[in-house]
């Protein structure tokens, strides 16, 4: 039996007429860029999120970038990032002229550690960004409070966590702005490229969507130096097509997530990071850990299981930031993380066999 580490086919198989009516439409009607689609995708997912507002913009790298100009980020500005992370965290805040300071992450979840940040402020230093890595929300309550004492703002890292919860309440609001990624691996994909902004500062956001539509206020009415980044009306179908399922495949998410739960605890030496009680993780990764990782690839590769690494380094000792910003101080917990994750097959349409077929095969691993 093939397990695949994922499989947007069964995705798309799942919203193919309504797509392919959505797409027509787009087709005929000539609005590739903005209208109707884009409009009903940013109100939805306001709403769906409980907050004030959505921009859309075309990635969730750009989604960093835009957000990060809008916060007033400019040349030598220093922001405190995760040091365990995806990439375009740490180098959105280069892109948008700043510098990125690494901090240690929590050892249950891998999230940014709260306690971390305040011994990393220095005279430059002007937000926090906190990473839901992997679906589980971070610490959005212990983050703001180190922000508010310090004068500091907080942008949450969303790509991870479309419907991910803290204390009941959806994430994409808690911060000054949240940024968010569409890539198709994401809970909520769409088959392309797409990302967006949103909060409850209106004036921000405005600002996020004049950035992104080079620095227009009006038509040929620039106000300053922006970029052109887009969520275009194809993507916006997927997304719209794909938002009112995204609960249930939440739900599925963390079935699934159970159900691993259930075959690997206790197993061998492997570690599962945890949930805080506040927390209501989507999983849009199940990580695993384990000091015989690469052994362990081999033997489900073997078997016809794929796997992912997320990621292989810590961002500190990442070749382009060493050359920017020198040798980094240890970071001790997402230096291990870097050398022992492992993230299973994990999505909605995964069945309960091949979740089962996973575990079995874990389990044989262990037993040899």
């Amino acid at each position: 039996m093939s397990v695949p580490a994922f499989d947007l086919s069964r995705a798309r198989a799942r919203i193919a007429d309504e797509l392919d009516g959505r797409w027509r439409n787009i087709l005929a009607k000539t609005a590739f860029v903005g209208g109707p689609e884009v409009a009903e995708f940013e109100h939805a997912f306001s709403d769906f999120l409980g907050i004030e507002g959505c921009v859309g913009v075309g990635n969730g790298t750009d989604a960093l970038i835009l957000s990060l100009r809008a916060l007033g980020v400019s040349q030598g500005a220093e922001v405190i990032v995760p040091a365990f992370t995806f990439y375009a965290t740490a180098e959105a805040v280069v892109l948008a002229g700043g510098r990125p300071v690494f901090a240690d992450v929590e050892e249950m979840t891998l999230n940014l550690d709260p306690d971390k940040i305040e011994e990393r402020i220095g005279d430059k230093t002007v937000g926090v960004i906190g990473v839901h890595l992997y679906g589980r929300p971070c610490d959005v309550d212990r983050l703001r409070a180190v922000c508010d004492r310090n004068g500091l703002w907080l942008l949450e890292d969303a790509a991870q966590a479309q419907g991910a919860a803290w204390g009941g309440k959806r994430v994409g609001g808690f911060g000054d702005l949240a940024a968010w990624s569409f890539y198709p691996s994401k809970n909520l994909g769409c088959f392309g490229d797409g990302g967006a902004v949103t909060g409850n500062d209106l004036e921000l956001l405005e600002h996020v969507r004049r950035l992104a539509n080079h620095g227009q206020e009006g038509r040929y009415s620039y106000v300053e130096v922006g970029a052109n980044s887009r969520l275009d009306a194809l993507q916006a179908a997927v997304l719209n097509c794909r938002l009112p399922h995204l609960n249930e495949d939440n739900a599925r998410r963390r079935e699934l997530a159970c159900r691993y739960h259930g075959m690997l605890d206790g197993v061998g030496d492997l570690e599962l990071p945890q949930d805080q009680p506040e927390a209501t993780s989507v999983y849009h990764q199940m990580t695993i850990m384990t000091d015989r990782r690469d052994e362990l690839i081999a033997f489900l590769a073997e078997r016809g299981i794929g796997t992912a690494i997320h990621y292989p380094q810590s961002l500190h000792q990442v070749p382009p930031m060493i050359e920017l910003f020198g040798e980094p101080a240890s970071l001790p917990v997402a230096e291990r993380a870097a050398s022992r994750v492992l993230s299973l097959p994990m999505f909605a349409e995964l069945t309960d066999q091949e979740a089962d077929e996973v575990g079995a095969a874990i389990q044989e691993f262990f037993k040899k």
